[in-house]
């Protein structure tokens, strides 16, 4: 007996599941025949399949199936069953009003959806309802009336829903307003608004919807009593269109007006550095400073303050020893009054390599270094960095297998994480100064699937580079040439890396290492700021090795420096254009396309 009910219930189990399979199917089936406008076969499934669930969804895709091939009289038929099956439903009715105005009769047509204006005062699901229907029939007007008077007799407000409605309409003052009135009934709403905002920012390609927001936020913070909010939201539209210097200004007004700022000027200076606007981070940085040593963003200010000037001072073209040397007792100034600590580490680092590479005194950055790794408790990626630092001042003095250890030391430290990749990275090049090809190439190797991206780059760039020009040449003289030339680059005595560069190629003419020679002469003629010599060598490698490794980045390169540095929009934009056609599977392609878009958009 137990066995005949499990048997029935399976029966009957797999029954449903079939069932369900074919309704599955039908609906699948349904939505296909819709998309493809087979409107004759889609209204027989989705008639079938809302009779038998009841479900709102296929009944109105039923509607329309009638409605695009003009079945009016049954679509109307069908329409009214449903209102008198339910009369306050809002929907039906503005069904059916659409349905009269595809057939242009008008009055019909407004009657219905004033009844269903008058339905949707009901509660706040009539109201949605209501307003839904008419944005799915493109009555924009009418929704926006639904919404107004369900406002005013159902006690919600409804401001994300108008908002979104206002921006189907591109209504953006209407849709800025809403949300602003949201933020003005409570801030914590910011995040929210904040990222429906950025969508429309990041769509804005002339500028228009960021300057309606900019100016509503301005008239909001001056007609209302505490616009903290507003001046929060305002600091993120300039952080936003990278517009620091206006950000750090409304940042430094709330920090006056609220006193608890800080930690955002702090990260504001970081962002602004990140993006190369040294002026605006120098200044956040000084702000923070001259609130006093007893605040608690004070070490950060100041040793923030020294990387800006580090790094605006490295990324000069033809540095002078005199800029270099006052830097350089700023830094000394500096750690001597705040000490030597974890806090001030990047100091430490900083100071070292300009000690090395720019007043040349390595033994001074080496001393500094070391007492940084004898502090006690120092974590290890901290360590890493001050040990990656020492080795570069060890390769600067041309001490190659002392640099080898120090890497080593910071890689085993660091395994799985991105500074011992950069260590491992870092000790492979040393091997290839030195001139061991074989060591180096197996550690090249070995990186080509580091998660840093940088890092497998140079990786796969150093292994293609050692395997070209070392097959088939026992003597390996060209790239041991080239080797040297890029080990002078990096101690900083480019004059030296040039006359090797013109000596390889003189001697070793049209062989395979020539495109990367002409390479590192444009990289050391864009260093000391000789932008048209470093043109014509990029113009070499497109002309002569088109297919070549080098060629996408040459292109790239070549359009960078007509862009920022050459003022020479056309040719920036030609140079673009031809990478994205003659490369396209270029990693550089996507970041080329946004150049030229901005440029042809300016």
């Amino acid at each position: 007996m137990k066995q005949f009910f499990l048997f029935v219930f399976l029966f009957f189990s797999l029954c449903g599941l079939y069932a369900q399979n074919i309704a599955g199917n039908d609906i699948r089936l349904a939505y296909e025949y819709y998309n493809n406008k087979d409107y004759d076969k889609a209204e027989v499934l989705f008639k079938k399949i809302a009779e038998s669930s009841g479900a709102e969804i296929y009944f109105t895709y039923y509607i329309n199936c009638l409605t695009e091939q003009e079945k009016f009289d049954i679509a109307e038929k069908e329409i009214k069953k449903r209102i008198r099956l339910n009369r306050n439903e809002p929907s039906y009715y503005i069904d059916l009003g659409y349905l009269y105005k595809r057939q242009n009769r008008f009055s019909e047509a407004k009657k219905y959806y004033d009844k269903a204006l008058k339905k949707s005062l009901s509660g706040t699901f009539a109201v949605r309802s209501a307003a839904n229907a008419f944005m799915r029939h493109k009555e924009y007007d009418y929704a926006e009336k639904v919404y107004l008077s369900g406002r005013k007799f159902t006690g919600k407000d409804y401001r994300s829903e108008l908002a979104n409605l206002y921006a189907v309409q591109r209504k953006y003052a209407e849709m800025i307003n809403e949300y602003l009135d949201l933020l003005e009934e409570s801030g914590r709403n910011l995040s929210s608004v904040e990222n429906r905002m950025q969508y429309f920012i990041d769509k804005d390609i002339n500028g228009e919807f960021s300057d309606i927001l900019r100016k509503e936020l301005l008239k909001r913070i001056q007609k209302t009593s505490s616009p903290v909010v507003f001046n929060k939201m305002l600091i993120w539209y300039y952080m936003q269109r990278k517009d620091f210097a206006q950000a750090l200004v409304q940042s430094e007004a709330l920090d006056r007006r609220t006193g608890n700022f800080g930690r955002q000027i702090l990260n504001l200076a970081e962002i602004a550095k990140l993006n190369k606007d040294y002026e605006t981070a120098y200044e956040a940085y000084n702000y923070l400073i001259k609130k006093g040593r007893n605040t608690p963003f004070y070490v950060d200010a100041e040793t923030g303050k020294l990387n800006v000037s580090y790094l605006k001072i490295i990324n000069e073209k033809n540095i002078s020893e005199e800029s270099a040397e006052n830097l350089e007792k700023e830094y000394e100034k500096v750690l001597k009054t705040l000490g030597l600590s974890f806090n001030t580490i990047q100091c430490v680092i900083d100071l070292a390599h300009l000690k090395a590479f720019y007043t040349d005194k390595p033994g001074e950055a080496e001393k500094l270094l070391n007492d940084a790794l004898k502090l006690q408790g120092l974590d290890k990626r901290l360590a890493a960095r001050c040990e990656i630092e020492l080795g570069d001042v060890l390769i600067y003095e041309n001490n190659l297998e002392s640099a080898v250890l120090v890497y080593a030391k910071a890689e085993l430290e660091n395994k799985g994480n991105m500074f011992g990749d950069s260590a491992k990275l870092k000790k492979a090049k040393a091997a290839y100064f030195m001139q061991n090809f074989r060591w180096a190439k197996a550690q090249f190797d070995a990186l080509k699937t580091s998660t840093s991206k940088p890092v497998a780059n140079d990786a796969l760039y150093y292994s293609l580079l050692i395997e070209e020009n070392t097959e088939g040449d026992s003597l390996q003289g060209a790239l041991k040439l080239y080797s040297a030339a890029e080990l002078f680059v990096f101690r900083n005595k480019k004059d030296s890396a040039l006359l090797i560069c013109d000596s390889l190629l003189r001697t070793y003419p049209e062989h395979q290492i020539t495109d990367d020679v002409y390479f590192l002469k444009a990289k050391i003629y864009v260093s000391e700021g000789k932008y048209t010599e470093a043109e014509k060598q990029y113009k070499k490698i497109t002309a002569e090795y088109g297919n070549g490794i080098l060629a996408d980045r040459a292109l790239f390169n070549a359009g960078l420096l007509y862009e920022n540095e050459l003022n020479d929009k056309e040719q920036a934009i030609e140079y673009y254009k031809r990478l994205m056609i003659e490369h396209p599977d270029s990693i550089y392609v996507t970041e080329a396309r946004r150049h030229y878009r901005k440029l042809r958009e300016s």
